[in-house]
């Protein structure tokens, strides 16, 4: 049984709650789709679901390519951090 909140259920006032506090992810899902000449790879944030997708060369290493995607979400999310503001440009692979 769902209960609901304002129109909204509870599970989302609490991903809401908690993605405004949490700058690291703990838990993500990475997932890596041939799409022709390229990779597509997305990293899912299972806490707050948080997405992020980057294209990458088919012929690098899966490591490299989770890595970076990783990377990626962990600068999205203290970008988007209200108490933690990133000052520096660029990211970091």
């Amino acid at each position: 049984m769902r209960f609901l909140m304002y129109g909204r259920d509870l599970g989302y006032l609490a991903r809401l709650l908690y993605s405004q506090t949490m700058t690291e992810p703990r838990r993500i899902i990475v997932e890596i789709v041939n799409v022709g000449n390229v990779v597509k790879v997305t990293a899912v944030c299972e806490d707050t679901g948080r997405e992020v997708s980057m294209v990458g060369d088919p012929r690098a290493s899966k490591a490299e390519l989770e890595r970076v995607a990783i990377n990626k979400l962990k600068f999205v999310m203290r970008k988007e951090s209200p108490q933690q503001r990133v000052n520096t440009r660029g990211i970091i692979v």
